[in-house]
């Protein structure tokens, strides 16, 4: 994920389609059921599609074919990565695996297990194929099988401004954990496009990104070539459990703890919940170390959730603020008002509230989502209760509702604050 920090970009409308100059890159693993979903989306848009098959038993292979014959495309270039044709990205998936090297702060880590192989160097896979693309064609798009472009028209338009403005990449919105009324519950900006260029490579264990350009040649494009990750491909039930914590945490003992800044916090961000003062541990080495901003709010903030689990609203409530210091955003300021909820304190929670809804505006590439800002929206409409502002506590619960009309709880509540309403009416 680029780091960098420049005002997003609005694209005024999609430009007129032109010549396709993108070639798909995907890395699949039994996407038979959604891959010519995605296909429908952006074949029009594409010349052809490269995949890395990381061990596929379906017949992804043969859907991808016959939507590139449908659309015209290029025949695919396919790759097959598995344990047995590529050993080195593989760890086995027993107790003894974690158990090389030294232990941070005394952990044990206690699966679960399943005795299967586990692909752990994903931007290693992904390079297999990365390396295969057509150097005639001059961007590269790459999405995951159960991905849906929002507006797949607009990407001749994203490319065009990349060209005219001589950038390397653009990073658009990605919106994953989507509810079932379609509304993002996580939504960040990811990197969608980049050159055809040698030196541009993938890297990273998990969570891998791209690299070899300069972070201010990155476009952040806001309201175009929106990608939401449906999560609904029927391959899913089989992912390993734990897959990117396993991943992360071997690499970290085999490496003597020696990893990077953005290891640290993605180790912190999977250990959290099952091993927190690890993730503690890891916050505490990492900021630090980084020179990111807002990636240290973020890691801040999961310092703040860590206690929040323990219940110690005091410290969490600290480590929120830090991290509003660190990148006022909205993230930390909807947590900092849950935490001031759990204490009693009305009046803090709503000023952290609506602290984070004047941050709205500015652009955040690590962003809560706006369920995020909706499940905070609840709880700030009982401290408004509590404070006796009545109307203002049926707006926001209205507002909440408008994104959650069938959870009756919120129905409830709202029911009673329109009566406190009308009670405290003359």
């Amino acid at each position: 994920m680029s780091d960098n920090t420049r005002e997003a970009i609005k694209l005024a409308s999609p430009a007129e389609a032109g010549p396709k100059q993108v070639a798909l890159h995907l890395m699949v693993k039994n996407g038979m059921s959604v891959v010519g979903r995605l296909l429908d989306c952006v074949g029009p848009y594409v010349t052809g599609v490269v995949a890395v098959l990381n061990d596929c038993t379906d017949r992804t292979a043969d859907v991808i074919a016959e939507k590139s014959l449908l659309y015209s495309l290029a025949p695919p270039v396919l790759v097959t990565v598995n344990s047995s044709n590529h050993p080195e990205l593989y760890i086995y998936d027993v107790p003894e695996t974690y158990a090389v090297g030294e232990p941070l702060v005394g952990e044990v880590y206690e699966g679960p297990f399943t005795h299967r192989y586990i692909l752990a160097d994903w931007a290693g896979a992904r390079n297999l194929g990365w390396d295969m693309h057509p150097v005639a064609v001059r961007w590269r798009l790459f999405l995951d099988a159960d991905d849906v472009v929002v507006d797949p028209q607009s990407l001749p338009g994203v490319c065009r401004m990349l060209d005219q403005n001589g950038l390397a990449a653009a990073a658009t919105r990605y919106h994953y954990e989507v509810s079932s009324n379609g509304m993002p519950r996580v939504a960040t900006f990811r990197e969608r496009l980049a050159r055809g260029v040698p030196e541009i490579k993938w890297s990273g264990y998990v969570h891998e990104g791209l690299v070899g350009f300069d972070p201010r040649k990155v476009a952040q494009v806001d309201g175009s070539l929106v990608v939401r990750d449906m999560r609904d491909s029927e391959g899913t039930g089989i992912r390993i459990p734990g897959r990117n914590l396993k991943v992360l945490y071997y690499h970290a003992r085999r490496r003597s703890w020696q990893i990077t800044p953005r290891e640290m916090v993605y180790l912190a961000a999977e250990s959290r919940v099952i091993m927190p003062r690890l993730a503690a541990k890891l916050i505490e080495m990492y900021l630090p170390v980084s020179r990111w901003p807002e990636e240290q709010s973020w890691a801040a903030s999961m310092m703040g959730e860590i206690y929040e689990n323990e219940e110690d609203y005091v410290s969490a409530s600290h480590w929120y603020e830090r991290a509003h210091e660190l990148y006022p955003g909205v993230l930390p300021n909807m947590r900092l008002a849950r935490a001031r909820f759990r204490q009693g304190l009305w009046a803090e929670a709503v000023s952290a509230y609506e602290r984070g809804i004047g941050l709205k505006n500015k652009i955040q590439l690590l962003d809560g989502g706006e369920a995020h800002e909706s499940a905070t929206q609840v709880l700030v409409a009982a401290c408004l209760r509590k404070l006796g502002r009545i109307e203002e506590a049926v707006r926001l619960c209205e507002e909440a509702r408008s994104q959650y009309p069938h959870v009756a709880a919120l129905k409830e509540m709202h029911e009673n604050l329109v009566r406190d309403e009308a009670r405290s009416r003359p």
